[in-house]
């Protein structure tokens, strides 16, 4: 009943604090740019305020009251705030804006001290913004009912707007409120007069606005730039980019919809999360230090933005670009935010953790000395910079590839990928290592096999592995993966396996498949050494092979027995060949094989003949 009686007070016009019915009215035409061209030639020189660089974690035990903790970036002492919380914080220009227990308050982001608190009554914040002067935020309420507040410093509302219209986060700029609303408009709200003075719609879904990077941005599957295009934003032509679409683990998303409430506790869609940082440049907008980043639980992951990333008087898409470089951490992270020169994320043990844009390496590491259930970041002018360690992009995928964590196994199939056309030597040893682990998942395991069978380098590490056999009291719990592993040394002639594979045909540990691939690798590397046990295997299965795998397997190691020219070994094939207990599937095709060898000799008689003709 209340709002009912607000929104028929707006109807009627009424005057103060609130503002006209117009505001975010749908009864509007495009005015192809006009209103917001004319404020753009009004601010566009103004200078953007700097924003405080900050992490503000949420902590708070089970039974006691939320506790704020935060920790300015660029130097200073940590302080913490308790208030209960019905939203996560948001953090704008130089405050940190919360709601809670009925009422919405600020406090200095830089300090923690309370600005200011007023009674909101059970309205849930969206989003704020502020210019050092005066915090404009948004708030949703029961129902459909969206407010817009501009407090100023001292806690005095300068202007209060009620609306039906779905409100997104709104920035302050120049005295100028700049509201999303609806998913595609922006508003230009005059604080001094209470006037809508513009309205820009945007091409690209859009519910946040703010101010950093020194320019005003706007949007949420990527960014647009206010700046001498804006005006051509409703025919697409304004600057912007958005990020690019790419599998990635869990389906993350740049920035959550800006009209609805975040939960004071992260869930699982901000463990999964895009980050990316818009530079202004001249002209249009670029991607910071030529990186976007994602992270999966405790996995955190840059990306190259490719090239042509600049997107300057029209819609640009960034190429999706390659991974370059993996971090893997050892809890789960909450939150961040990209920054120059590298991303700063906070974890749920409450470590804010630098990394460096080109590596991925720590450059630096601060602790707020409490578990976290959420957190919020922020960076404008902070760079991240200093020593961070450097690593081999397959090092880096191996040791997030192999770490045991069901969680992670989403991430890892999409990494293995990676690690899979990594042409580094160890690339080979992590797909050996696991594919051999009992505790590698089967969602990865039968990829790995594969991934392994096609490598052409590591050839070392294959050995290594095939000289290990199932033994349990000797804690081998896994057979090593020797059907890959053959497939791999035979296409690379590596006769230096030989005895290894051999070593693996009597194996019970093995699979069927295991041991036809090993046949068929041994077909062409075989040497003279190998012909004891290649006789061995072909007297106990050429009766006994109980599928065509073992079958298949019993002609490679008659067609390895015909090729080293061993000659008990080929009676034993051509007995084999016309032995009625001899598989049917083996028998023909060994029949097969001595005929196509006796072929070859007459052949070569014939030659060696017509030469002594001559």
């Amino acid at each position: 009943m209340k709002w009912a009686l607000m929104l028929a007070a707006l109807v009627a016009g009424c005057s103060g604090a609130q503002s006209r019915l117009a505001i975010f009215s749908t009864d509007w035409e495009d005015d192809g740019g006009a209103s917001i061209g004319r404020v753009w030639q009004r601010i566009g020189s103004a200078k953007v305020p700097a924003s405080v660089d900050v992490v503000v974690g949420v902590a708070g035990r089970s039974g006691r009251p939320d506790e704020l903790v935060g920790l300015p970036l660029g130097g200073g002492s940590k302080w913490t705030f308790s208030h209960a919380l019905d939203v996560r914080p948001a953090l704008a220009g130089g405050v940190v804006v919360g709601s809670g227990a009925g009422e919405t308050f600020a406090l200095d982001a830089e300090s923690g001290r309370l600005l200011w608190k007023r009674a909101t009554e059970g309205a849930s914040l969206l989003g704020a913004g502020d210019d050092g002067s005066v915090t404009v935020f948004t708030l949703k309420s029961a129902g459909s009912a969206h407010e817009l507040y501009a407090v100023a410093r001292d806690g005095r509302v300068v202007r209060h707007i009620v609306t039906n219209r779905p409100l997104g986060t709104p920035a302050v700029f120049a005295s100028m409120a700049f509201v999303p609303w609806a998913g595609e408009y922006v508003s230009v709200i005059d604080l001094g007069s209470g006037d809508e003075v513009a309205r820009v719609t945007l091409r690209t879904e859009t519910s946040h606005a703010w101010v950093g990077e020194g320019a005003l941005w706007f949007g949420e599957v990527g960014f647009t730039r206010f700046d001498e295009h804006i005006a051509d934003a409703s025919r697409g032509r304004s600057s912007t980019v958005v990020l690019p679409i790419r599998e990635l683990p869990g389906l993350p998303r740049l920035m959550a919809p800006g009209n609805v409430p975040l939960s004071p506790v992260a869930m699982a869609e901000d463990k999964a999360r895009v980050y990316a940082r818009p530079a202004a440049g001249e002209p249009g907008v670029a991607m910071e230090d030529g990186r976007w980043y994602a992270t999966y639980f405790r996995i955190a992951m840059g990306y190259d933005v490719g090239t042509g990333n600049r997107a300057g008087g029209g819609l640009k898409a960034i190429e999706p670009g390659k991974l370059a470089w993996v971090h893997l951490h050892d809890v789960d992270f909450l939150g961040g935010a990209a920054g120059p020169g590298g991303i700063v994320l906070c974890d749920e043990r409450g470590k804010v953790t630098e990394l460096d844009a080109k590596t991925g390496g720590v450059v630096s590491e601060v602790d707020l000395g409490q578990p976290l259930k959420a957190c919020v970041v922020n960076v404008d002018e902070q760079r991240v910079t200093g020593p961070a360690e450097g690593r081999p992009l397959a090092a880096q995928l191996a040791e997030a590839v192999l770490v045991d964590d069901p969680q992670l196994v989403v991430a890892q199939r999409l990494l293995l990928r990676e690690l899979a056309a990594a042409p580094e030597e160890l690339a080979t040893k992590a797909l050996v290592d696991l594919a051999s682990d009992p505790r590698t998942s089967p969602d990865l395991l039968a990829d790995a096999r594969t991934d392994l069978a096609n490598r052409r380098n590591g050839a070392s590490f294959m050995e290594a592995a095939l000289a290990r056999h199932y033994d349990f009291l000797r804690d081998v719990l896994r057979a090593p993966p020797v059907g890959p592993i053959a497939q791999a040394l035979g296409a690379m002639k590596d006769r230096a396996a030989s005895p290894l594979l051999a070593s693996h045909l009597l194996d019970p540990a093995d699979t069927d498949d295991d041991v036809m691939r090993a046949a068929a690798a041994l077909a062409v590397i075989a040497g003279p050494d190998e012909a004891i046990p290649l006789r061995e295997f072909l007297a106990m299965y050429r009766a006994n092979a109980g599928n065509d795998d073992l079958a298949a397997a019993v002609v490679s190691v008659g067609q390895a027995l015909m090729s080293i020219d061993d000659k008990a070994g080929r009676a034993l094939v051509e007995w084999a060949a016309t032995e009625p207990t001899t598989v049917p599937y083996a028998r023909d095709r060994l029949q097969a094989l001595i005929s196509a060898a006796k072929e070859m000799a007459g052949a070569g008689d014939a030659s060696e003949g017509a030469a002594k003709a001559k």
